[in-house]
């Protein structure tokens, strides 16, 4: 659906085209879909390539051969620990592992292309409590991952990690003959299965362009990947060209200076009680998950990072006060404690329509909000359904109070009227001019206090 910022009317076609500013005299559909973060992975050695979702409930062994708990899977599971949902783009690729047996009805190979298919095994073993009936297993290295128990072949059916076929000489009688001659177990296990280590970036743009989600990041991607560049960059391109209010979440880089309110940079890593410590694109992950999943009325200055009991590089008030000053989100240390230092972005260079309150993400997710929402409000309940005359308009502005008051009424902006909305026809019969004023607020953050002695 087309969208973006715009400086005249002169759109071709239909969306919500919505331009977010500082106002000259500013003062610091549904439920909003918070949560979702998009991000990728690579070097699993097995998977479907492009994007599945996975959250809390997944089988990662199945969908990525690795438990949530690996190595491989640690930016993951950092987005996971707050965020609701994520769209993973997968980078395997190659060919799928194969077995079959000549005493068997069955061919199989692995659901996903991938070495690690070659870890699979398949064993059939005739059912000891009904000799008519079989117990098929799928082993992942040693583990039994999946078992089934069938009479005929046709009745055997894929899982997570294998796609059963009958055999076309087998087809007459349904595998009869073989597996009734099967006195003892059979075992085939699966191989020839590669990766292909090499890997394009287009096809990871073009998937970020065509799924919703708050945030974007590459927390297993070094620093200075091309990758980390490359999200921040569509991370402003669907801001500002495509109306899509995401965030960017990449650690530092002295290669990149992105200023802008789409990209958080995070400047240092934190460590464990273990001594483990997470870099800047591991603590990437987890603040695009931490992000993703706060409300507009909700601040994470200060946030606590659970686990965590030092920053690594641990950074004095004069190292703090610089990074902030250039863009970076960096975390704090005290007390065996890990916080978040100042909830910012980007941004440091401030214009008239994009003042210093942009640079504050409680803020900027305020108003991600209302663009968000009105863009999806737009699309599903306004586009080609309802006439553009003064009552469909007046329809449009008493669903954006609506959701205006119940921002209002979480604390997120203030002194909210309606006449704060105005709605009328644009240049064009099908067109409409909205304009929206919103006082954002924001959290308590610096006390100034003085105290006398009387």
């Amino acid at each position: 659906m087309a969208g973006g910022n715009w400086n005249s009317q002169s759109k071709t076609l239909p969306g919500a085209y919505v331009d977010v500013y500082s106002s000259k005299n500013a003062t610091l559909s549904s439920d909003d879909l918070r949560g979702v973060v998009f991000t990728s992975i690579s070097g699993l050695n097995w998977g479907q390539r492009g994007v599945v979702k996975a959250d809390l409930s997944t089988d990662f062994l199945a969908l990525f051969g690795k438990s949530i708990d690996d190595q491989a899977l640690l930016g993951l599971k950092m987005i996971l620990q707050n965020a609701r949902t994520a769209y993973v783009f997968n980078f395997n690729s190659g060919t799928v592992a194969t077995g079959t047996s000549n005493v068997l009805p069955w061919s199989f190979a692995a659901k996903h292309p991938g070495t690690i298919g070659n870890t699979i095994s398949v064993a059939i073993t005739p059912d000891p409590s009904n000799l008519a009936r079989f117990i098929v297993k799928t082993i992942l290295g040693t583990e039994v991952v999946a078992s089934q128990t069938v009479a005929k072949a046709s009745e055997l059916v894929a899982n997570g990690y294998v796609v059963p076929t009958v055999n076309a000489s087998d087809t007459a009688d349904d595998g009869a003959a073989k597996l009734g001659s099967l006195v003892t177990g059979v075992t085939i296990k699966l191989e020839n299965g590669t990766t292909d280590a090499s890997s394009s970036l287009d096809d990871f743009v073009v998937a970020a362009e065509t799924y919703e989600y708050n945030t974007i990041t590459a927390p297993m991607s070094a620093a200075g990947a091309s990758i980390q560049t490359l999200i921040a960059s569509t991370a402003i391109r669907l801001r500002d060209e495509q109306g899509r209010k995401v965030q960017a979440v990449v650690p530092y880089s002295s290669l990149f200076s992105p200023n802008h309110e789409g990209v958080i940079v995070v400047g240092n890593g934190v460590m464990l009680a273990d001594g483990t410590v997470y870099n800047t694109s591991i603590m990437a992950g987890w603040f695009a998950g931490t992000t993703a999943a706060a409300a507009p009325n909700e601040s994470l200055t200060y946030k606590r990072v659970f686990g965590a009991v030092d920053t690594e590089p641990r950074l004095n008030e004069s190292a703090q006060i610089a990074a902030v000053q250039s863009g970076q989100l960096v975390f704090d240390a005290s007390r065996n404690l890990v916080r978040v230092l100042v909830d910012i972005n980007s941004l440091t260079q401030f214009t008239k329509t994009k003042g210093s309150e942009f640079s504050k993400n409680r803020v900027l997710r305020v108003l991600d909000a209302i663009a968000n929402n009105t863009r999806e409000t737009w699309e599903d309940n306004f586009i080609g359904q309802v006439t553009n005359d003064a009552a469909g308009r007046d329809l449009f502005k008493a669903n954006r109070a609506e959701y205006l008051a119940s921002l209002q009424a979480q604390g997120a902006i203030e002194n909210f009227t309606t006449d704060d909305i105005v709605v009328s026809e644009g240049n064009n019969k099908d067109s409409v001019v909205a304009t929206i004023n919103v006082q954002p607020t924001d959290a308590m953050e610096k006390l100034y206090m003085t105290v006398y002695v009387k």
